[in-house]
């Protein structure tokens, strides 16, 4: 790796020669040097290669750039783009002829002057990121300038840039501080973040030269266009080039999560768990026995074989837990429905019992969540903030809020999954950057294949890092801290006080309130007054206690009088999970040369030892008792606690793994599936080659699917054209069918419909493919995200081979055997025979297909709703929802 930096070190002094020579330059010449490498890079075949040759050159004019922007204005001969962004942007101005890129704007609502120019370290990591590296750089070494570096570049190929972020402040931060860079020579750029799924501007950011976003933003985008039913409704375009902020903290800890959409049918399973929540509750009370056992580390529990006994008892179903998997009972498949169903219901029973063990037992209030609003909300416990929206799998979430006495909110079925490791290996080429990339350097090139790479500081780091206080109590710790922050307070430096959760904080702002000693807040409680919590952060003797919100990407910048007497003191209350948090929360601390230091705090009773196996606690407990002070502060102690933070950190990265493997096994399948989806969702022709591919398979000729369409289309027709009578403007219209007691629905344009039999044939293909595709894969997604065992998962190859077989089966006869469900109602009917033949029709069990809308007219032409006339009797949710 030196001997890359070496070389990158070459490349470094060419940026700045060419550099050098562009001061002579006007605005305007400087803009036409923009042009002519532009057009360079698409002029030539291998655009890859033209990017690396353009490299110093396009460094240089971003530098010069920016080097002008700091010094002032910039003036230039007005274009119709400057207009254009005149009239969105506060940063230009219009004078006649000329066009005034100002150096001064809002961002995020509070003024903002440019006063940046890249020096060479950040143009050394400008390089690594374009070569896509991983690189380490300190906190405060000026990332978001260092990206301006790598996404001007890139962006000049126009085949997109995703600025990727860990949440949507900084997304838009980050945006607004870079964007007139971009723009000032005609690239264009904006987050998705300002804007809904379903607004079109979100489609346009995606087609923008360089597209800002969070993590979960882009992911999910991803998943959502892969469950779309018409073209428009997708946003994303191609993965081309993506630069990730906090690398480690989106590729490394977020991704033991899988990113899921839930929506179609939704359901709510607050009865069957609030019926047995009393008696899980029981359960944990009983004394004279052990029915449960728990592994808080491990953040799960188990039923003894006596609690399992226990609660059979209690149920009164002797063999409740006599299956566990239904893969135990041989050939599970051929058993009749109603023993299939009394199998899956004990099982069904047995989760909701572990979850409501989980929840009383091992989720915590304030630690794991928050009740906000009289709604259960996530904590990351990576970043500690709230994942909005997000719910917990498999009933956990409706168990806690059973517990919390809460509403209890509706959940969604599953309908795309993706892992973030197999979203980011979508990309062309990826890169990023975090103050934290060497402790996971073999992870990122065994799962990524990214080279990683340190960036040397601008300025030697003089902050003061000092060794790990540990103590025999936690009472013991905690008068410590409190001294340390009254010492450093009366010192006159700010001091920042970082907690592993909210309830933690809590204990230690109990004790300054008893001592009256003033501080600031910040949690996911208050998210809302983070900027003007950390604004002051830094300020004179300031204290902020914080969880861990207060990491990765905050600014804290200290005042004249805080450096002066010696800077921002960090102050760690107990290990993080991670090495890597503990040194983000010292990362605040000593920026760019800044005076400053940091200090964590341990003792005997953290919970952290708990990942000492039991041979190193005796051993630490001994070694605790030769002591005779209070403090043990001593490398022999400390070996400990930095191996418990390692073996905790291998946990996670084992278990990483495991999540990671159920999405690996169906990456290649689910790559295929939708590019198939994809190729019949934006061109019909390709539906009927998959009908030609099904038929010939099952040797049911064309010309009996072709004679059955023509049927269908006569009727159709007909329906298409008596339904315009009551609306003579409808271009639109849904037409139900059904086959073997299922109904869907196909959505077709009125005047090609009546017009046109081939246009009803190819759209019928087309949509009864797509709808079937997603009707099945929801099903595989449902079963893939249930909590199997390592036999179900390694099995979920053959779970896709049978889905494909049901697609084909399913597709075959819906071409064969659909018709329309209804008989086209007589115009001289009365409204009394309406009304009763409205009522016999809505007598019947109809299933509604989901993408006819409750309120939108009956397509069989009676000028009802949906929902009073044929389906007067169904209920429908078409919500979705994020789930992690």
């Amino acid at each position: 790796m030196n001997k890359s930096l070496e070389k990158f070190k070459k490349t470094v002094e060419a940026i700045n020669y060419e550099y050098a020579t562009l001061h002579t330059l006007t605005n305007d010449e400087l803009r036409m040097r923009y042009f002519y490498l532009e057009q360079f890079v698409n002029e030539q075949k291998d655009k890859t290669c033209a990017l690396d040759k353009c490299l110093p050159s396009v460094y240089a004019l971003v530098k010069e750039t920016a080097r002008r922007f700091s010094l002032g204005n910039i003036e230039v001969n007005a274009t119709p783009n400057d207009l254009y962004l005149a009239e969105k942007y506060d940063f230009l101005e219009i004078l006649g002829e000329i066009a005034i890129y100002k150096n001064h704007w809002d961002v995020m609502g509070v003024p903002y002057s440019w006063n940046m120019v890249h020096y060479d370290e950040q143009l050394l990591g400008g390089i690594l990121l374009h070569y896509g590296y991983a690189t380490e750089m300190a906190t405060g070494e000026g990332k978001t300038l260092v990206a301006t570096l790598p996404v001007f570049l890139n962006a000049l190929s126009h085949e997109g840039v995703h600025v990727i972020t860990v949440n949507d402040y900084l997304s838009k931060r980050d945006f607004e501080t870079t964007r007139p860079l971009y723009m000032f020579y005609g690239l264009s750029a904006d987050c998705i973040e300002y804007y809904n799924r379903y607004d079109r501007r979100r489609k346009e950011t995606y087609k923008s030269d360089i597209s800002f976003g969070m993590h979960s933003s882009f992911t999910f985008d991803y998943l959502y266009d892969h469950i779309a039913i018409k073209p428009e409704e997708c946003v994303q375009q191609n993965h081309n080039y993506a630069i990730i902020d906090e690398l480690d903290s989106i590729l490394i800890d977020d991704a033991d999560e899988p990113h899921i959409i839930g929506g179609g049918n939704s359901y709510n399973a607050g009865n069957i768990f609030k019926e047995n929540y009393p008696l899980i509750v029981e359960l944990i009370g009983y004394k004279d026995s052990k029915l449960y056992e728990i592994d808080r580390l491990g953040k799960t529990a188990w039923f003894t074989q006596e609690g399992k006994q226990w609660l059979s008892s209690k149920k009164s179903i002797p063999d409740l837990f006599s299956v566990g998997r239904t893969y135990e009972i041989k050939d599970f498949d051929t058993l009749a429905q109603d023993k299939q169903a009394e199998v899956l219901n004990r099982i069904y029973l047995q989760n909701v019992f572990y979850q409501l063990l989980l929840a009383l037992t091992i989720y915590e209030r304030d630690v794991d969540y928050i009740v906000e609003d009289d709604i259960v909300k996530i904590i990351d416990s990576h970043t500690g903030r709230i994942k909005e929206g997000n719910r917990w799998e498999h009933g956990l979430h409706t168990a806690i809020e059973i517990k919390e006495k809460v509403k209890v909110q509706d959940d969604f079925d599953g309908m795309a999954v993706i892992s973030l490791k197999n979203y980011f290996k979508l990309y062309h080429k990826i890169a990023g950057m975090s103050g934290t990339i060497m402790p996971v350097e073999d992870e990122l090139k065994e799962i990524y294949n990214l080279h990683c790479a340190t960036l040397p500081t601008h300025k030697p780091l003089i902050r003061k890092d000092s060794p790990l206080r540990i103590f025999k109590s936690a009472q013991l710790k905690d008068d410590a801290i409190i001294r340390a922050i009254t010492d450093n307070k009366k010192a006159g430096r700010p001091t920042l006080v970082g907690s592993i959760s909210i309830k933690r904080s809590e204990q230690l702002c109990s004790k300054l309130d008893k001592l009256g000693i003033t501080y600031r807040k910040l949690d996911a409680k208050n998210i809302k007054d983070e900027a003007d919590t950390i604004a002051k952060a830094g300020f004179g003797n300031a204290i902020t206690v914080s969880t861990s919100v207060a990491g990765r990407g905050t600014d804290i910048k200290p005042s004249p009088d805080a450096i002066k007497a010696g800077g921002l003191m960090v102050i760690g209350t107990d290990l993080f999970e991670s090495v890597r948090v503990d040194r983000q929360l010292k990362g605040r601390s000593g920026r760019q040369g800044d005076p400053g230091s940091s200090v964590f705090f341990a003792s005997l009773e953290d919970q952290i030892l708990k990942n000492l196996n039991q041979k190193d606690l005796d051993s630490l407990e001994h070694l605790g008792a030769s002591y005779s002070t209070d403090e043990i502060s001593t490398d022999e102690v400390r070996k400990y606690f930095h191996k418990a933070q390692l073996n905790r950190e291998n946990f996670f990265k084992k278990r990483r793994k495991e999540t990671a493997r159920k999405d690996d096994i169906i990456a290649p399948q689910r790559k295929k599936f939708y590019e198939q989806r994809n190729a019949v969702l934006f061109c019909a022709d390709v539906a009927d080659r998959i009908v030609n591919e099904i038929t010939k398979d099952s040797k049911v000729s064309t010309e009996v699917i072709n004679n059955h369409l023509m049927s269908l289309y006569h009727k159709t027709k007909e329906l298409v054209t008596r339904s315009t009578k009551n609306n003579p403007n409808r271009t639109e219209v849904f037409i139900p069918f059904s086959e073997s007691m299922h109904t869907f629905a196909i959505k077709l344009e009125v005047e090609l419909t009546i017009a046109n039999f081939e246009y009803f044939c190819k759209e019928y293909k087309r949509q009864v493919i797509l709808q079937v595709y997603d009707m099945e894969w929801k099903t595989f997604v449902l079963y893939m995200m249930g909590n199997l065992d390592r036999a179900e998962i390694e099995m979920l190859d053959n779970k896709y081979s049978k889905m494909t077989k049901d697609i084909h089966r399913i597709i075959l006869r819906r071409l064969q055997y659909a018709s329309i469900p209804f008989d086209i109602r007589n115009e001289s009917n009365t409204n009394e025979e309406e009304d009763e033949k409205t009522d016999s029709v809505s007598s019947q069990k109809v299933y509604r297909p989901v993408n006819i809308a409750a309120g939108e007219l009956c397509p069989c032409g009676s000028g009802k709703k949906y929902c009073e006339c044929h389906g007067s009797n169904i209920r429908s949710n078409n919500k979705s929802k994020r789930r992690r």
